[in-house]
């Protein structure tokens, strides 16, 4: 399926993983959560780690970590109801009776693995580590040093600029406001987006933002497209809203519904936005 982007008005777009794609910060994150691990989990930490990158774990990318009980869940995008449950060696377990509400996610009880960041984040509250905070904003911080390089993104900038002369464009980010500002101003395209939303609290908040930005902007769901490398944060909850939607997945394997395109990269929407009368 292509976008009708003539009938496009509003355009969201999330941050990490879709403006820009690389994943060197990954393992620099899941190396800072190892050293706040008890020194005896930190081969199993990375044996686990290496076999959810391999996808050879159950924790991977659409499911939810129940980071209380140690349960991996696969759930409805329809419904947030719990369908299948894993123990974390991948056993399928019986334990319907624990899940019998829909889940909402957030960052402590129930983890949406929607991307790079949280696999790790996974192992290590596997092993006993507490808060990751800290090892989040390391991180981030480390993303704003000379030895972490952006893989050029040519054209990023005036093809945003361009979509913006017809489209409302908006930013929906988890990152904190300061966060976002360095990262736009690296990126060369700090300016482009008029309504920059921070610390938006996806998955659990993004229906919540979508309803206010459809009425402020006074479009209906199917005028609006949200666009993100994450199912769980930003393209399920537009799938229900009746909103467009397109996923970026470079593994192209994922299954989504009809009304949203799945591309490998931003660049491969771009061409495809240049090749349609947008």
């Amino acid at each position: 399926m292509k976008l009708d982007w003539q009938n496009i008005k509003l355009v969201i777009f999330d941050l990490d993983g879709t403006l820009y794609e690389d994943t060197d910060h990954f393992e620099f994150y899941a190396n800072e959560l190892s050293k706040k691990l008890d020194p005896a989990n930190e081969n199993a930490f990375w044996q686990d780690y290496r076999a959810m990158l391999r996808g050879e774990h159950p924790v991977a990318i659409g499911r939810v970590y129940d980071a209380v009980r140690d349960r991996i869940l696969v759930i409805s995008p329809d419904t947030n109801e719990v369908t299948r449950i894993f123990d974390w060696s991948g056993t399928e377990v019986d334990e319907h009776s624990m899940y019998q509400e829909a889940i909402t996610c957030d960052f402590d009880h129930y983890i949406a693995i929607g991307d790079g960041w949280w696999p790790p984040v996974a192992a290590a509250k596997h092993y006993g580590v507490g808060s990751t905070y800290d090892a989040y904003c390391r991180t981030k911080d480390f993303m704003q040093t000379e030895d972490f390089q952006f893989d050029e993104n040519p054209g990023l900038r005036e093809a945003l600029e361009a979509l913006g002369m017809q489209k409302d464009l908006v930013l929906i980010t988890n990152s904190q406001q300061d966060d976002v500002e360095r990262l736009l101003h690296t990126l060369n395209i700090d300016g482009v987006f008029p309504e920059v939303i921070a610390n938006a609290k996806k998955p659990a908040l993004t229906e919540d933002h979508f309803s206010s930005l459809l009425e402020r902007y006074d479009v209906r769901p199917n005028e609006a497209v949200s666009i993100g490398d994450n199912y769980l944060n930003e393209v399920a909850p537009a799938e229900r809203f009746g909103m467009k939607g397109v996923l970026i997945d470079p593994s192209q394997n994922a299954e989504t519904k009809e009304n949203t395109v799945v591309v490998s990269t931003l660049r491969d929407l771009f061409a495809e936005m240049r090749n349609t009368s947008v």
